[in-house]
C-alpha cells in the first residue's frame, strides 16, 4: 500500500492531520479538509464506495495510554455529534495519533473500545509507521511498521490464540455455507472484511479484525480472493482438532427416576428447554454433545456409551430440573455432562432437533475423536458423510 511522506520528528497537530488526508486519498478516498456542517467544524470528510465517515483526530505528544484513552473517548463523541448533524448520511471515524505507539498500548486502546464502545470506526496511528483502523472500508489502510524499526517495536498488538472461543464461532460462521443446514446454526453468506463478519457473528469488529488478521498471518485465506475465503482447510481442521484431543472433565449422573429409554436424556432437555420458568428467566445453556448429538443429527454410528450434554455451568437445581443426580452415579452412570472450555462456539452453533438442542456437527466431530469409545472412527464417519466439502479444495 503507498504511504505518505513521513511525519517530521516534531510534527504539529496538523502535520498528522495532513499525513492522515494523505493517506485516504493515496487509498482513493476523496477527502475534504476542514468543512462546515452548520455550525461545527469537522478534521476531514472522506468518503468511498458508499462509505462516508465524519473524521475527528487527537494528537498526542506521547504515545502513553493514559494519554490517548481520553482523547480517543473524545474524539469518539466528537465525530458522533457532528455526523448526527450531517446532512446526508455518515459514520463517526474517530482517530488518534502519537509519535510511537507500542504494541502494548495499542493492545490497551483495544481494550477500552472492546469493552466501552465496540462497532465504532476508529483508526490509531504513529509516524513510525504503525497504521490500524477498523469500519468498514477501512481495513486496507492497516499496515505495520518499516523493517527498520520492527526491531525496537512489533508490528501489531498481541493476537489472541487462533482457536479462542469466539475464533472457533467465527470459523463456523465462515464454514457454514460448507456444512448443510439443520447442521449447524450460522449465517450463511459471504463477507468482504472483518466488519461484515463480526455483524453476522455477533462479535465485536476488534475481536473480528484480530481473527482474520491471523488467519491471513497463518496463511488460511485467500490473499487473491476479494472474499473471505478459507483455504488449506484440511491443515486448519487438523490443527482445530487438536485442541480438543484433551481430555474433558466429565461428571457422572444418575437419574433419579429411570424411564429405561433411550431418549430419556433428549426428553429431559427438551422440558427444560420448553420449561415456562426457563423461558422466562435467565436460564443455562445446554444441548446433546458427542455420541448422543451425532445420534439425534443422523450420523449416529457408535452405540452402547452414556450419553453426554453440555451445561453452561454446573447448577444442582438445574440438574435436578432435568431429573439427574451426581449421588452414587460413579460406579454405574445414566448420563456425563460437560461443562465446554468453548461455550460461545458450542451453544451458539448448536441447533434444534424435535425441540431438542443439540450440538452442531463441525463440534461432534470435533469431541468425539478422542473419545476412547471408538470415537475415532466416528469422526471419520461424520468428516466422510457431512464434511467432506470442507476438506475438498479446488486445486
Amino acid at each position: 500500500m503507498p504511504k505518505p511522506s513521513p511525519i517530521p520528528p516534531n510534527g504539529s497537530a496538523s502535520a498528522y492531520e495532513q499525513w492522515l488526508a494523505s493517506l485516504f486519498r493515496r487509498n482513493g478516498w476523496r477527502v475534504n479538509v476542514h468543512p462546515l456542517l452548520g455550525d461545527r467544524e469537522a478534521d476531514l470528510i472522506v468518503s468511498q464506495n458508499g462509505s462516508r465517515y465524519i473524521v475527528e483526530l487527537k494528537v498526542a505528544s506521547e504515545g502513553r495510554g493514559d494519554r490517548l484513552v481520553p482523547l480517543l473517548a473524545q474524539a469518539i463523541l466528537q465525530a458522533q455529534a457532528i455526523a448526527k448533524a450531517s446532512p446526508e448520511p455518515a459514520a463517526a471515524l474517530a482517530v488518534v495519533a502519537a509519535p510511537v505507539i507500542s504494541p502494548r498500548v495499542a493492545a490497551h486502546l483495544q481494550r477500552f473500545l472492546d469493552e466501552n464502545v465496540p462497532g465504532v470506526a476508529v483508526g490509531i496511528f504513529d509516524r513510525e509507521g504503525f497504521q490500524f483502523f477498523v469500519g468498514p472500508g477501512l481495513e486496507k489502510l492497516n499496515a505495520s511498521p518499516s523493517s527498520r524499526v520492527r526491531r525496537r517495536q512489533l508490528p501489531l498488538p498481541e493476537s489472541v490464540p487462533l482457536f479462542s472461543d469466539l475464533n472457533q464461532w467465527m470459523l463456523k460462521v465462515l464454514l457454514a455455507p460448507l456444512v448443510p443446514e439443520g447442521l449447524l446454526q450460522a449465517p450463511r453468506r459471504e463477507y468482504r472484511n472483518a466488519s461484515q463478519l463480526a455483524e453476522a457473528a455477533g462479535v465485536s469488529v476488534m475481536s473480528a479484525f484480530r481473527f482474520v488478521r491471523q488467519l491471513r498471518q497463518e496463511g488460511f485465506l485467500d490473499k487473491d480472493d476479494e472474499i473471505l475465503r478459507l483455504v488449506r482447510r484440511d491443515e486448519l481442521m487438523r490443527r482445530w482438532q487438536a485442541v480438543h484431543l484433551r481430555a474433558m472433565p466429565e461428571l457422572p449422573l444418575r437419574w433419579i427416576i429411570s424411564s429405561k429409554s433411550a431418549r430419556q436424556l433428549s426428553a429431559a432437555l427438551h422440558s427444560y428447554s420448553e420449561s415456562p420458568n426457563v423461558k422466562h428467566e435467565p436460564s443455562q445453556r445446554l444441548c446433546l454433545g458427542l455420541f448422543a448429538a451425532a445420534e439425534q443429527l443422523g450420523f449416529g454410528f457408535v452405540h452402547g456409551v452414556p450419553p453426554s450434554f453440555y451445561l453452561e455451568n454446573l447448577d444442582r437445581e438445574v440438574l435436578a430440573h432435568l431429573g439427574l443426580s451426581p449421588e452414587g452415579a460413579e460406579r454405574a452412570p445414566d448420563v456425563y455432562v460437560r461443562v465446554p472450555a468453548f461455550r460461545e462456539s458450542v451453544f451458539r452453533a448448536a441447533v434444534l432437533r424435535q425441540g431438542v438442542p443439540v450440538a452442531d456437527i463441525l463440534q461432534v466431530w470435533l469431541d468425539v475423536a478422542a473419545h476412547p469409545a471408538r470415537g475415532a472412527v466416528q469422526a471419520e464417519e461424520i468428516r466422510r458423510r457431512a464434511l467432506a466439502p470442507i476438506f475438498k479444495e479446488k486445486p
